[in-house]
């Protein structure tokens, strides 16, 4: 034990670590709102009313700051969690593990507002909320506990380190550049964080959550009461009102869409997104990568939702890249939730750094490779990223670049118990021979064959609950999560 805390490295910041959405535990007095671990997920997609009226909690009070409900976010979750349509999220324990096993962190308790100096902290919060209530409460925390931490670590001028997946980003910009954190903070990492927005989010709030023919319409309710979901909407034009129309953004739509608000939309463009463009931020026009090291970690060769064309009551979504220009088409899949270039922050539209990882929005910050790159990346302080990935691949500029082989790997979110669970594997860039080899969580029967596209997996015998699967082939290594309920 003492051997491994002496080769762990000293770090002099504070990290913080952000969820993404349903990635916190939720509890009240009565005991669970959200905890994926005690198989919650699945209650939620059989439509148990008692638990879904317990999460969606009072639409009109949610988003205020002074709302207390009685629901505390807890801590992150710690098994993967699925939802149909909408997201797949895995466990925060390995990205925590990987932190612990490089640094000599202090960890604290958000909940504990006169404990000890920390520098390691988890920010669990309420993702139900306007992600304008989590900003405040992460700036909270930062203030009060980065006072204590540059008290205690004296010299040096410690700042905050954030480190975010998905939505937790969003939460984080919001801090940085509206409510001025960007004084306060060294580096702002991310996985999978839709800047930009995602098309599943106008997906899921038009035509509602739905697998294997059936709608699970009571979750849907409850997701389209939180205006959290609206801000994660694309914030540029990518949805036609009419076939071969011209595309629009979605604040712009002239009339409701199925379940979608245009006016809740309108409001999540103009007062969350457009707060956090340069010219309205707290740091009056400045660009945020010039004060602050940004570092997004962009999931690529994945198929990923890309357009919506407006239909006479729903919404059709498409992975087809609306557009003409040579420079967009490029960016053309995604993690198979956050498009490509929804993953970059405007303020590194033209130029990096950018970091690319062929992966799943639902394990990006699970990976081996990335969290290797990751601590890396910590380690070399402010002295820049040159080597990020190895020197033996060159400078940042070589690495940077998307892979030239990559793996996509598509499996429902969802499947039902007692059918078999299909995993396409389709590989780009690379002629082999070889079959892909697929590893899961559990040691079950599986069937291996060729489609026209690459091969198919058929796994039967899971049992109800969350799995972690992993599919290699040809140097490609591609992992995501599935529930069966």
């Amino acid at each position: 034990m003492e051997d491994d805390v002496a080769q762990r490295a000293r770090f002099k910041d504070m990290i913080v670590v952000l969820p993404g959405i349903g990635g916190s535990v939720l509890r009240d007095q009565d005991g669970p709102v959200w905890e994926p671990s005690i198989g919650m997920a699945g209650s939620l997609l059989r439509d148990r009313h008692d638990v879904l009226a317990r999460l969606a909690g009072d639409r009109g009070k949610l988003d205020d700051p002074d709302h207390r409900d009685g629901v505390v976010a807890t801590g992150l979750i710690s098994t993967p969690v699925a939802l149909p349509g909408f997201a797949t999220l895995n466990q925060y324990t390995p990205l925590r593990r990987a932190l612990d096993a490089a640094f000599e962190l202090r960890h604290g308790d958000p909940a504990d507002a006169g404990g000890a100096p920390a520098n390691y902290f988890e920010f669990a919060y309420d993702w139900r909320r306007d992600n304008r209530v989590s900003a405040l409460g992460l700036k909270t925390l930062i203030d009060r506990e980065l006072a204590k931490w540059r008290a205690y670590q004296i010299g040096g001028g410690p700042k905050v380190v954030l480190v975010c997946h998905s939505m937790g980003g969003l939460v984080a910009k919001y801090y940085l550049d509206v409510l001025g954190g960007w004084r306060d903070c060294r580096t702002f990492i991310t996985f999978g964080t839709p800047f930009r927005g995602s098309v599943k989010a106008v997906h899921m709030l038009a035509n509602g959550l739905s697998r294997f023919g059936i709608d699970f319409t009571a979750m849907s309710e409850v997701l389209r009461n939180f205006t959290s979901v609206y801000q994660l909407l694309p914030r540029y034009p990518m949805v036609a009102q009419r076939p071969g129309g011209p595309l629009v953004r979605v604040s712009e739509l002239t009339g409701n869409v199925g379940g979608l608000d245009v006016a809740r939309a309108r409001d999540a463009y103009e007062d969350f997104h457009r707060a956090m463009d340069p010219e309205r931020s707290s740091h009056q026009g400045r660009r945020l990568d010039e004060l602050v090291r940004m570092r997004p970690i962009i999931g690529h060769g994945q198929r990923t939702l890309q357009s919506a064309v407006v239909g006479e009551t729903t919404l059709s979504a498409s992975t087809e890249l609306a557009s003409d220009d040579p420079d967009v088409l490029a960016f053309h899949t995604g993690d198979g939730t956050v498009p490509e270039f929804s993953a970059l922050p405007i303020e590194l539209s033209d130029d990096g750094p950018w970091w690319w990882e062929n992966g799943k929005h639902s394990t990006m910050h699970t990976v081996p490779n990335t969290l290797a790159s990751l601590v890396k990346t910590l380690m070399m302080g402010s002295r820049g990223l040159s080597d990020l990935q190895g020197p033996e691949q060159g400078e940042w500029e070589e690495a940077a670049r998307p892979a030239e082989v990559t793996l996509d790997v598509r499996v429902d979110e969802v499947s039902p118990s007692g059918e078999p669970v299909t995993i396409d594997c389709v590989l780009n860039g690379a002629d082999v021979t070889e079959p892909p080899r697929l590893t899961i969580s559990r040691d079950v029967p599986v069937e291996l064959s060729e489609t026209e596209e690459g091969c198919r997996y058929r796994v039967r015998g899971l049992s109800v609950g969350t799995h972690e699967l992993k599919v290699d082939w040809a140097g490609c290594s591609v992992s995501d999560v599935v529930e069966v309920c």
